[in-house]
């Protein structure tokens, strides 16, 4: 809970989440970014943060990361989705200088290249984080985060498109 006495669950459920970022300090492990609220710091690690809002959407991040593994037919880096019914999708982005992955939300960044394993990825704020892969792996990893959406809300069932 931070100074205003709101949740970091009050926060990503409520307001325009677009990534949930590493940041370390003395006392905090991670920071929410929204465009309506600006940058929300917290002591959970983004994992913690992710679990929380996957459970409060009805299944915890394993769960979520199992179910994208198997419908992907991937194994290494999966996106998850994390609400069907709001189209909530976020992909893992290893993140410069830190152990832990950006997860992306909002997935109208755009990525610029710096050299041939390193780009820069966007968001409409302005705000610029150097990723540790090439921009091709990056729009690849947002194409699959799309899939996945598509494929869990309107192809549940049905014959799948994804072809990998």
């Amino acid at each position: 809970m931070n100074r205003n006495g709101i949740s970091e669950i009050d926060v990503m459920k409520n307001f325009n989440v677009f990534a949930i970022a590493p940041f370390y300090n003395e006392v905090h492990s991670s920071q929410i970014l929204t465009y309506d609220y600006g940058n929300f710091a917290s002591v959970k690690n983004v994992y913690q943060l992710l679990d929380d809002i996957c459970i409060y959407f009805g299944s915890d991040l394993n769960g979520r990361l199992k179910s994208a593994r198997r419908i992907l037919r991937i194994r290494k880096n999966p996106p998850l989705v994390i609400s069907e019914e709001r189209e909530i999708v976020a992909m893992q982005l290893p993140c410069a200088g830190f152990r832990e992955p950006l997860w992306a939300i909002d997935m109208g960044f755009d990525v610029k290249p710096v050299d041939k394993n390193h780009c820069y990825v966007i968001f409409r704020n302005h705000e610029r984080f150097l990723i540790r892969l090439s921009a091709e792996k990056v729009w690849e990893r947002r194409r699959l985060a799309l899939a996945l959406l598509y494929e869990t809300k309107y192809v549940t069932g049905k014959p799948s498109f994804i072809s990998l």
